[in-house]
């Protein structure tokens, strides 16, 4: 019994100097498990359970010692942070392009480095996270900015676009949840996974595949998204898909 627990204990001690090549693995592959469950809500915009997240693998990465591991925890609470302010304005405080780029920038790196994750690789994108960290921080200066000139003496007030004349009384938070759970819907009807659904081909792509077939831009641009036209079927060859009419 004795002996168990002195090994349990040297155990930790190794894992909290950051030191042993399988303790520092399996920290990483913890560390690493966390990022991918971040995808769920940061796509619904739960910015408050991705900064509890993000404080919990600062925290873990910070104890074994995984330094990459720390500096992107933290910068991934910087974007949760400053993100939560943006998307938490008014449509009718002309600010909802700045919830749309801030959204955009955050779920871009997240899906690039859970996907890479998922497949096995082990990324280590600090630099990639901390440049998406200072757009956020300039994005929600934007928005402040924005709110300031609307409030000031003489301001004609807020201009909105059509964009935001339809959302018009709403939180930016809520139009873009409305969408996503909107997409999410639909890609599960299709019978995919709703998180991680296939990544889609850009439409260049697809011509250069595809090159030759006549095809309408409607249908390249559904077979881009993972929709296969009406007319087509999709036959799987040795050397990769191939799509005939």
């Amino acid at each position: 019994m004795q002996a168990a627990q002195e090994a349990e204990a040297a155990d930790r001690a190794v894992l909290q100097e950051g030191g042993g090549a399988g303790a520092s693995e399996a920290a990483k592959a913890e560390f690493r498990d966390m990022f991918v469950s971040l995808v769920d809500p940061a796509g619904l915009l739960y910015m408050d359970r991705c900064a509890e997240a993000a404080g919990r693998m600062e925290d873990a990465a910070s104890k074994v010692g995984y330094g990459a591991g720390a500096r992107m925890a933290a910068a991934l609470a910087g974007i949760f942070a400053d993100t939560d302010r943006i998307v938490s304005r008014q449509v009718d405080d002309t600010t909802l392009h700045c919830t749309h780029l801030a959204f955009r920038n955050m779920m871009g790196v997240l899906y690039d480095t859970a996907r890479a994750y998922r497949g096995g690789e082990s990324p280590e994108p600090v630099a990639r996270l901390e440049e998406a960290r200072e757009a956020a921080a300039r994005l929600m200066a934007e928005a402040d900015a924005h709110i300031e000139e609307i409030g000031r003496p003489g301001s004609p007030g807020p201009v909105l676009t059509g964009l935001d004349m339809k959302y018009r009384g709403m939180v930016c938070r809520y139009v873009i949840r409305e969408y996503q759970e909107g997409v999410r819907e639909e890609i599960k009807s299709r019978g995919f996974d709703p998180i991680f659904p296939p990544k889609l081909e850009s439409i260049d792509e697809c011509f250069g595949e595809y090159d030759g077939l006549n095809m309408s831009s409607a249908d390249m641009i559904a077979l881009s998204r993972g929709r296969i036209p009406d007319g087509y079927k999709l036959v799987r060859i040795e050397d990769g898909v191939e799509c005939r009419w």
